[in-house]
């Protein structure tokens, strides 16, 4: 059980990891992954933003779908109603989801963050707690709690 968590967890970094390295420009490292540009002028509030994010160009790895976005700032952008969709080898259904009741991403620390519930679920797996912060320069992210997980499937299936 605790390898599985363990898989779960580095899952979930590798895959918020990858949506905030997505903010790099040229400029700010030599990177040439695409910045994810959120069409919304300071202080105007779009309902129902959907963003894919393609990995090397043509394969889609996530989409972050809202209800609501709002640009605060030039760097603070707000959600309401945030849902992740991680993909790894089909774009017709996700591998993984991020449910965030209200979040907020700030470029300049590079921070993700959610004072409401999160929700993590997978095919295999449920994890609900009470905030979720996600650093994008150390690449770590934290459930704060309390912190549920089910796991829903240990073992595989052994046919006779």
């Amino acid at each position: 059980m605790r390898a599985e968590s363990l898989a779960t967890v580095l899952l979930i970094a590798t895959a918020l990891s990858a949506s905030a390295q997505t903010t790099q420009t040229k400029e700010e490292g030599g990177s040439t992954a695409a910045s994810i540009e959120i069409p919304v002028a300071i202080g105007q509030n779009v309902k129902g933003i959907r963003l894919p994010h393609y990995e090397n160009g043509d394969k889609l790895s996530m989409r972050f779908n809202a209800d609501s976005a709002e640009r605060a700032s030039e760097t603070k952008f707000n959600f309401k109603g945030l849902r992740i969709e991680v993909f790894d080898d089909s774009p017709d259904k996700p591998a993984m989801e991020v449910v965030l009741d209200r979040a907020v991403y700030d470029r300049d620390t590079g921070l993700l963050t959610s004072e409401d519930r999160a929700k993590i679920t997978g095919e295999t797996f449920e994890i609900i707690g009470q905030q979720l912060e996600f650093d994008s320069k150390t690449r770590s992210s934290r459930l704060l709690g309390p912190v549920l997980m089910t796991i829903i499937q240990m073992e595989e299936k052994v046919s006779p």
